[in-house]
């Protein structure tokens, strides 16, 4: 049996994960704007069963369930906090009591309040022990993310300052895989970039800007050529879908559009015919019955033109989130062949330091001096990446340098040498 509806207090707690872009050390305490990827958790007091969790998909949207769906992508949690108690004031939930009887809440949005308790992982890559995920705190360092990435290391084996076959056996290992790394690394970066300006006649890297051999090259270069050619065979499919499924709504607007002016045309006719039956009726000219037939035709007429206005409304919006979806799916491939062709070039750039490291050490191997380069202390530099209005950005920073959920470092150390006699 139903109870009458109550009407209970909420409160709503929210928490979602940052969004990357960079933090100084006047701004630590700054609330962030929310982003894709990031997750929200909802609670209802004294309605534990619930909670869930949610997260901001790729088009910026979050599906709340029951609350409905919103668009957080560039809200402060104040913006969504005012949406979601617009949206949820007055809704109704259905809830079970401990007797297995239903109730029925409706709730009163104003009293829903979003906080956020948690944020995206910054991201450290480079000359650490541990690259990878670190978790997010407010006024967390550059400092602080490198001591719990297990800090600095040296790029190549620092400890080994006695020269033997073995050894150098090592190193001539170690730099052939660097110069493969560093080629595969500046091939994938060429790629990206003709994908993104979209010219496919872009140069390819020269044989003289590798240390590999040409034929090397020229099957790294095919792998990527293959590789552009399926995504722009994928990417010619999803245009021609888009532009496909455009030109349909299109064509079924203007249809709609037509139908409704001559459902208009036919409403005038129909109420102008009522209107001559009526002074007919009251002149005695005409009988009751014929009225009531005009009237009948005339509401036909009105429900026909309406249900066809709202087939119009539904085509239009149709329309437009196709222009909508369309114009995400040329953000994200931007996104991702930005993300691609940032990736590669920290790849040449680690690689090519590995090359100059160990040519160094092949160098020392190769004569017969009897000394070696030993490291006697380490440095090293940040370079910080961000993407803000889908734009990727690079920010040298310092140690102190606080930083922002989602932030992604690059660590590259500066090794600081001198020259010591081998020992035996």
């Amino acid at each position: 049996m139903l109870e009458p509806i109550r009407y209970l207090s909420k409160l709503f707690t929210v928490c979602a994960l940052g969004l990357p872009y960079l933090m100084l050390a006047t701004a630590a305490t700054a609330d962030f704007d929310l982003e894709p990827g990031d997750q929200v958790s909802v609670s209802l007091t004294g309605l534990d069963d619930l909670s869930f969790n949610a997260t901001i998909d790729a088009h910026g949207d979050v599906n709340l369930k029951w609350l409905g769906q919103f668009r957080a992508q560039g809200l402060s949690l104040e913006r969504l906090e005012l949406l979601v108690q617009q949206d949820a004031a007055g809704k109704i939930v259905k809830q079970y009591d401990l007797n297995g009887d239903i109730y029925i809440i409706q709730l009163a949005g104003d009293e829903i309040e979003i906080a956020r308790n948690g944020y995206r992982p910054i991201i450290i890559g480079g000359d650490v022990a541990r690259t990878g995920e670190i978790d997010y705190r407010p006024a967390i360092t550059v400092r602080e993310a490198v001591a719990l990435a297990g800090g600095v290391r040296s790029m190549l084996l620092a400890d080994d300052v006695t020269i033997d076959p073995i050894q150098l056996l090592r190193w001539q290992t170690a730099y052939g895989q660097a110069a493969l790394q560093h080629a595969q690394a500046l091939v994938q970066s060429w790629r990206s970039s003709s994908e993104l300006a979209q010219d496919m006649d872009l140069e390819p890297p020269a044989p003289e800007s590798v240390t590999v051999s040409p034929s090397v090259l020229a099957e790294l270069i095919a792998e990527q050529i293959r590789i552009r050619s399926i995504n722009q065979e994928n990417e010619a499919g999803e245009r021609e879908f888009f532009e496909d499924a455009r030109q349909q709504a299109a064509e079924r607007v203007r249809i709609l559009e037509e139908q409704i002016t001559e459902l208009a045309k036919a409403l005038d006719a129909d109420e102008e015919e009522e209107a001559r039956v009526v002074s007919l009726v009251d002149k005695g000219l005409a009988p009751g019955s014929r009225l009531a037939d005009t009237r009948r035709t005339t509401v036909l007429s009105a429900t026909r033109l309406l249900e066809v206005e709202e087939d119009l409304a539904g085509t239009s919006l149709i329309l437009t989130r196709l222009i909508r979806d369309e114009e995400q799916f040329e953000q994200e491939r931007t996104l991702r062949l930005l993300q691609e062709r940032r990736v590669a070039s920290l790849s040449v750039r680690d690689a090519k330091h590995q090359l100059d490291t160990i040519s160094k050490y092949l160098a020392g191997a190769s004569n017969e001096i009897g000394t070696e380069s030993l490291i006697t202390d380490i440095d090293y530099t940040v370079t910080i990446f961000r993407t803000e209005n889908s734009q990727l950005q690079q920010l040298v920073a310092d140690k102190l340098t606080q930083l922002r959920p989602g932030d992604s470092l690059e660590i590259s150390v500066q090794e600081i040498t001198e020259n010591a006699p081998l020992t035996e």
